[in-house]
């Protein structure tokens, strides 16, 4: 993924991030737990992204998914997320 697409895909997962906790959408660096998300929350944003932007094999899309809930805990930051379906 180029820079542009991973910067637009960034700015896509904090506009998400942002509507799901009825605020603006959160900066590539802020964290969705930290700004108030919850686990029920972060799995529907998830599941949004591998439906969106995840692999057609239904294997990939299912591995894609579980390195998201990783990540998602790991460090909850649009850019995290990002890296992650950027090597899918």
């Amino acid at each position: 993924m180029t820079e542009p697409e991973t910067s637009a895909l960034v700015a896509i997962i904090g506009k998400s991030m942002g509507y799901v906790l009825a605020l603006p959408p959160l900066a590539p660096t802020d964290d969705f737990f930290g700004a108030g998300g919850d686990s029920g929350r972060a799995m529907q944003i998830l599941s949004e992204l591998v439906v969106r932007y995840g692999p057609d094999d239904s294997a990939l899309a299912e591995r894609l998914h579980e390195e998201l809930v990783l990540a998602m805990f790991d460090d909850g930051t649009p850019e995290a997320l990002a890296v992650v379906i950027g090597r899918y």
